[in-house]
């Protein structure tokens, strides 16, 4: 038993010295209906096999919709990061909220990924919408 734990801890840190410092920015501008929307929440996500996903980053655009985030994590394997964009743009309901998942592409990672426009009025796939 005592082996078996003593494997277990090298092996984790046999992991811990290969992990790497991984980052991404993503930037972007939010659109609503034709116009610039400035009221949304953007988090940038590192997507995780075995445990809860970690938030790198919270940002809420600016009045124009524009929105700049970085986030960095140390990783054995290659980040895979992602947004979601929670915002109130078109919801079925007044006391909705929508949410949007945004994949960022493996080759944009440890440089910038310019989403250009986020046409937050056309739903995406997978979009939720949560109520109060």
């Amino acid at each position: 038993m005592r082996s078996l734990v003593v494997c277990l801890l090298l092996a984790a840190c046999v992991l811990e010295c290969t992990a790497r410092l991984q980052n991404i920015t993503v930037e972007g501008i939010t659109v609503c209906n034709k116009k610039r929307f400035g009221m949304a929440k953007v988090q940038l996500y590192e997507k995780d096999t075995f445990d809860p996903d970690d938030l790198l980053a919270t940002k809420n655009p600016d009045a124009e919709g524009e929105f700049w985030v970085y986030g960095e994590e140390d990783e054995t394997h290659a980040i895979v990061p992602y947004l979601l964009i929670t915002h109130k743009c078109n919801p079925s309901k007044p006391n909705c909220v929508r949410i949007g998942k945004y994949l960022v592409p493996e080759d944009k990672i440890g440089g910038t990924y310019d989403m250009t426009y986020v046409t937050l009025d056309i739903k995406v796939h997978g979009e939720k919408e949560k109520c109060t």
